[in-house]
């Protein structure tokens, strides 16, 4: 019984209001492939950039260098709805969407060297930023 009358509640308020429902879908950036021809200990920058094109990120690692590809295919879906409540609406929002890169990391030494790969959630595999203290001289 409750249910129902629950139901008849959200029915009533619904009736003379404005509902929407939406569901996206989207990529973003490119997804590379092609990491399977590198060799570790081999390759090295020159050769990851003719295969990978430009990354999305650059930064330190230790001596070395560490760039990341990263591209997302974005979906989701959410519910709107307003409700006239004595003279003024009252609006509900919800929205739901799997976010996050997919990316690939590639490691390199002091020499621009490949050491090391990843691949899964950019998030995840990328490496936190390490940036080295510089020593400053007085002029």
């Amino acid at each position: 019984m409750n249910a129902r009358l629950g139901a008849a509640v959200l029915v009533a308020l619904i009736a003379p209001s404005c509902v929407s429902a939406t569901l996206e879908s989207r990529n973003r950036y490119r997804e590379v492939s092609g990491e399977e021809v590198l060799v570790i200990g081999e390759d090295g920058l020159e050769r990851s950039l003719e295969i990978l094109g430009a990354p999305l990120v650059v930064r330190e690692n230790g001596d070395g260098a560490v760039l990341a590809w990263g591209w997302a295919r974005e979906r989701g879906w959410g519910l709107r709805a307003r409700v006239p409540v004595k003279g003024a609406r009252a609006s509900f929002d919800y929205s739901q969407a799997s976010r996050g890169l997919q990316g690939l990391v590639l490691f390199f030494d002091d020499q621009w060297r490949l050491t090391a790969m990843r691949r899964g959630q950019l998030a995840d595999v990328l490496p936190p930023s390490q940036v080295r203290a510089r020593l400053v001289e007085d002029e």
